[in-house]
This record gives C-alpha cells, sequence and structure tokens, in this order.
C-alpha cells in the first residue's frame, strides 16, 4: 500500500513539471506570435488552453500592472507551493500507513 502513495507523489512531481513546461511554451508564445497555421500555433494554442483555467482565477484577482500581467508567476508560485504539500502528503501517508 505504502508504494502506491510513492508512484502517487511521483505523479505529483510529474504533474508538475508538465504544468511549468505549458506553461513556459505559453509565455513564450506570447512574446512570438506566430504568423502561419503551423505547429508552432497548434502548440501555442494547446499550451492557452491547459493554463487558462489556472490563470483565469487569478487574473480576476490580481490587476495588471501597467501592461505587465503577473498571472503566470503566480501561477508558477502556486503550483509549486501545491505540489509540494501534496508531495509531503503522500509521503506522509506511505511512511505511516
Amino acid at each position: 500500500m505504502s508504494v502506491i502513495f510513492y508512484h502517487l507523489a511521483d505523479t505529483v512531481v510529474y504533474l508538475q513539471d508538465f504544468f511549468y513546461v505549458v506553461l513556459v511554451v505559453r509565455i513564450v508564445g506570447s512574446f512570438f506570435q506566430p504568423r502561419t497555421d503551423g505547429l508552432w500555433m497548434r502548440v501555442v494554442g494547446w499550451s492557452v488552453n491547459i493554463t487558462e483555467p489556472v490563470l483565469a482565477p487569478i487574473r480576476r484577482r490580481i490587476p495588471l500592472l501597467g501592461t505587465i500581467d503577473l498571472s503566470a508567476l503566480i501561477a508558477l508560485f502556486l503550483v509549486n507551493i501545491a505540489g509540494f504539500v501534496l508531495r509531503q502528503f503522500f509521503i506522509f501517508l506511505a511512511v505511516h500507513v
């Protein structure tokens, strides 16, 4: 049973890393807009679809600083905290169950 919790802790790390990569693709994609309908446009669109449910509530609560959108930075911080808490929780369950 404890092996399952260790695997869940590893899964949290993989999902956290995946979200980081997708968010970085979205950030880079916002600076380099695609000119044609190609692979880059599809990848950026896909990253927007994945990250928007996380970034939209943050944007509603925190105003823009001029033209700077800090929602991605805050999302990285919150995902890091949530990943750490979940990982520690699963490791605690693995050790004590």
